[in-house]
């Protein structure tokens, strides 16, 4: 008896379908735009998997006879556009892409029962660890690549004994743990790139409603950003920013609007996830009020990006349940 794909199976699939169809535009404009070889040919891997994603996806669907979601395609990049971010940059971009892809894999791994649909993922997995790795070391390598912050060795295991620990709003504060230090800082890089992105598209996108929502978008990253950086500078904790996000100053769009827009969509997604994942760590209370702030107010950002979709008619409609009451 064959086994369809369940609705975890068919979210996970479908999702993976338009953010690599995406991908597929915007890296065939960075490859065009490179100059640096090493850098090109991790972009030319990246190019390769996102490829490689689209197509396994596309077979699901057609075995299933589900129609294949059109996401994006040659209308949606323009590769002769000029130069709009440095080689150092899109380096960075990819590292970070890289990450966020072993994030979703890892949750549609734990999520997908059917033995192709997993094993396809392990596959994913494989290949995003890979993509991180070629990704750190080119950075490592170009002394491009920013450490977290260094803290002292305990002498000794100790046991919290104070109700205080949680504390955060009044009083003395606790210092910060590693693993509050780690997630504030990786999440101040996370930001930085896509305030980058932010300023670049705001910079050559055609539509006013459009450039308006990214300019929102990276005044709300300026703000993130500067609160995230104060909770580490309150420590002494270095918060260094990378220094290569450079923006040229050309007009022209590489990229349609409706793909600007959708990866903005995709970024701030992936901004929720990271912060809920910090808020699950935290164990000082006025952190945890910083990050449920901002993941109000990214989800607010992400419904007018998401009405934006909508109204110009930009957003696939993902599978969904049959409407039982009709």
């Amino acid at each position: 008896m064959s086994i369809h794909l369940s609705a975890s199976e068919k979210s996970y699939l479908w999702v993976n379908y338009m953010v690599d169809s995406m991908a597929i535009c915007v890296i065939k404009y960075f490859i065009e735009k490179c100059e640096e070889q090493e850098i090109e040919e991790i972009l030319k891997y990246a190019l390769d998997l996102s490829q490689l994603h689209t197509n396994k996806c596309a077979e699901f669907f057609t075995n299933e006879k589900i129609p294949i979601p059109i996401g994006f395609t040659e209308e949606d990049v323009n590769a002769s556009a000029p130069r709009l971010f440095s080689d150092e940059f899109v380096l960075f971009y990819l590292h970070q892409v890289a990450n966020l892809g072993l994030s979703y894999y890892s949750k549609a791994l734990s999520m997908v029962a059917r033995e192709d649909v997993h094993d396809f993922y392990k596959e994913c997995i494989t290949s995003s660890t890979e993509l991180n790795s070629r990704t750190k070391e080119l950075l490592l390598k170009k002394g491009l690549y920013i450490r977290p912050p260094y803290i002292p060795d305990q002498d000794q295991p100790e046991m919290i004994e104070e109700i205080g620990y949680l504390k955060g709003f009044l009083g003395e504060k606790r210092p910060l743990t590693s693993l509050e230090i780690t997630n504030i800082f990786f999440n101040i890089q996370t930001v930085e790139v896509v305030k980058t992105l932010l300023i670049g598209f705001a910079q050559v996108v055609q539509s006013k409603d459009v450039r308006d929502f990214l300019t929102r978008g990276k005044e709300l990253s300026t703000k993130t950003i500067k609160q995230l950086r104060t909770l580490l500078e309150d420590e002494e904790l270095s918060s260094a920013s990378p220094w290569y996000t450079y923006v040229s100053d050309t007009t022209t769009p590489p990229f349609s609007d409706k793909l600007i827009l959708f990866h903005g969509a995709i970024l701030n997604g992936g901004g929720i996830d990271q912060y809920g994942f910090s808020l699950a760590t935290i164990m000082r209370r006025d952190i945890g009020a910083r990050y449920a702030q901002l993941i109000t107010e990214m989800m607010t950002f992400a419904d007018d990006g998401m009405n934006l979709l909508i109204k110009n008619n930009w957003m696939e409609q993902p599978p969904m349940a049959a409407e039982r009451k009709k």
